[in-house]
């Protein structure tokens, strides 16, 4: 009875520290993640919240280096659907840090302009007018709020846990905002449609 206890407190420890870290949580620091039984009543404790536990990789993605939690699929996309959450020009802000820090300054290694030239290039979802004024202020306000962007407008915490399901839907806004006429944008847009299709049958 002695070691369900400890093992029950064990798996409590790991999934309050999951939910509050900025970070991942390496293994060898929670006998819950370090241990596969335990790691399994973790992801099940998770389930019960909407969450699920986001193995965190190393560079060669051969082995895995810590935890994180995050929203599954499905609470996501419900998330996404309700009204008071993030507005379309929220995501479009999103999509363009991510775009500037992660694709052109990581990924390319370009040499970067101040962020907010950037957000000022935009043209918005009307396609005539940038996202500023209160407009941009309340945006970033709730990117932040979420922790999706940092308080100098880079890409937050709340993106590390994006799994890879989360990360090919902000990777084809990208093509969507920055591309809309590609026939690949095309191809996105078919797709989300059909599967919206099918969720309401």
């Amino acid at each position: 009875m002695g070691d369900e206890v400890t093992d029950e407190e064990e798996v409590l420890a790991a999934v309050r520290a999951l939910e509050a870290a900025d970070g991942p949580l390496r293994p060898r620091d929670w006998p819950a993640l370090a241990d596969a039984h335990l790691r399994q009543l973790v992801t099940h404790r998770l389930q019960g919240l909407g969450r699920q536990l986001l193995p965190v990789m190393d560079e060669a993605r051969s082995a895995v280096t810590g935890y994180l939690s995050t929203w599954s699929d499905e609470a996501a996309r419900d998330l996404a659907r309700d009204p008071s959450g993030l507005q379309e020009d929220d995501l479009a802000l999103l999509t363009l840090i991510y775009l500037h820090w992660e694709i052109l300054g990581r990924v390319l290694g370009e040499s970067l302009r101040p962020v907010a030239e950037q957000l000022d290039a935009y043209e918005g979802s009307t396609g005539r007018d940038a996202i500023q004024g209160e407009s941009r202020r309340e945006g970033l306000a709730r990117l932040r709020a979420r922790q999706l962007i940092t308080v100098d407008n880079r890409p937050g915490p709340a993106l590390k846990r994006l799994t890879s399901s989360q990360r090919t839907w902000l990777d084809q806004n990208l093509v969507l905002l920055m591309r809309p006429d590609h026939t690949w944008a095309e191809e996105i847009r078919q797709s989300r449609q059909a599967a919206s299709f099918g969720m309401e049958a």
